[in-house]
């Protein structure tokens, strides 16, 4: 009985590991590269010389900071954006962080609306290869149901490969201990 469950494990462990091992390479390769993340981000203005003013109630209005922001942007990249995608508030930090498409990000002084920092982060799309998000953008799926469904699969896969692969490890140990 327990040199079937053993076999039946390797024969298992096998079949799962050689049909997702490209799965598998992906996902280590993305892994290391979120790690080095930063290696990936081009900056393309900094001036460490500003420091954003953390006095809130001296901020400028949220829709004059976007249109700066815009403004900065478009000069400094050529571009042509009206609006950001997504807009972060650090007031403890004292700026505002725009970000707009082609994951180009803005860093604006909450009071003065001088420009920080531009940057664009390329971390994005690693993240959407390592976690099966890219396939939700290609099917155009709102629900993120091509993300779970890899997600799912994949993090059953690895744990089933752990259990078996700790068993195939385990028992011939249990086996000798109970030979002596």
């Amino acid at each position: 009985m327990a040199k079937s469950l053993l076999l039946q494990s390797r024969l298992w462990h096998r079949k799962i590991a050689s049909v997702l091992f490209v799965f598998f390479l992906f996902i280590s390769i993305t892994a290391i590269m979120l790690a080095w993340k930063a290696v990936f981000t081009n900056v393309i203005f900094d001036n460490k010389k500003i420091t954003g003013d953390t006095n809130f109630q001296k901020w400028l209005p949220l829709d004059s900071l976007e249109l700066i922001a815009v403004n900065s942007i478009n000069e400094k990249t050529n571009n042509k954006f009206k609006h950001a995608e997504s807009i972060q508030l650090k007031p403890a930090k004292g700026y505002i962080n725009f970000t707009f498409k082609n994951n180009l990000n803005i860093q604006v002084d909450g009071a003065t609306g001088n420009t920080i920092h531009i940057e664009q982060k390329n971390g994005s799309l690693i993240q959407d290869i390592h976690d099966g998000a890219i396939v939700d953008g290609w099917v155009t799926n709102k629900w993120g149901l091509s993300k779970k469904i890899y997600s799912t699969i994949m993090g059953l896969a690895l744990l089933l490969l752990t259990i078996s692969g700790f068993w195939m490890w385990y028992k011939p140990k249990q086996i000798k201990q109970s030979k002596k």
